[in-house]
C-alpha cells in the first residue's frame, strides 16, 4: 500500500513540475474562445430550460455546437485541443472565463427591467 501511495505521489510531484503543455498549431485564440465558450454556455442552458429529456437535449445539443464552431470558424478537434491546452494553462482559462462571466453579466443587466 505504501509503495503504491508512494509511486502515485511520485506521479504527482512529477506531473506538477512538468513543463506547461505547448500550444497546440490550431489553438483557437483566447478571444474567440471566449466568445464560442459565451455561445455554448447559453446554448447549454437554452437546451437545458426547454428540453427535459436528457436524450434529446444531447442530440439537440451536439446540433447547436457544430452550429457554434460553424460560426466561429472552428473544427471540433481545434476546440478540444485548445480546451486541453487552456485546462492545462489555469492561468489562462480563469481570464478567459472571466470574460465569459462579464459577457454574461452583461447580458442579464440589459434584459434585467430596470425598477424605479
Amino acid at each position: 500500500m505504501k509503495k503504491r501511495l508512494s509511486l502515485f505521489l511520485l506521479s504527482l510531484v512529477v506531473y506538477a513540475c512538468a513543463p506547461k503543455s505547448t500550444a497546440p498549431a490550431d489553438l483557437v485564440p483566447e478571444d474567440k474562445m471566449t466568445s464560442v465558450l459565451l455561445d455554448i454556455h447559453l446554448a447549454e442552458a437554452r437546451i437545458g430550460r426547454t428540453i427535459t429529456q436528457y436524450d434529446t437535449s444531447k442530440m439537440v445539443f451536439k446540433n447547436v455546437q457544430k452550429d457554434i464552431f460553424k460560426k466561429h470558424g472552428i473544427t471540433d478537434s481545434s476546440f478540444r485541443h485548445s480546451y486541453d491546452y487552456y485546462l492545462m494553462n489555469p492561468a489562462l482559462l480563469d481570464k478567459i472565463y472571466e470574460k465569459v462571466l462579464d459577457s454574461l453579466s452583461l447580458q442579464e443587466a440589459k434584459l434585467t427591467p430596470k425598477t424605479g
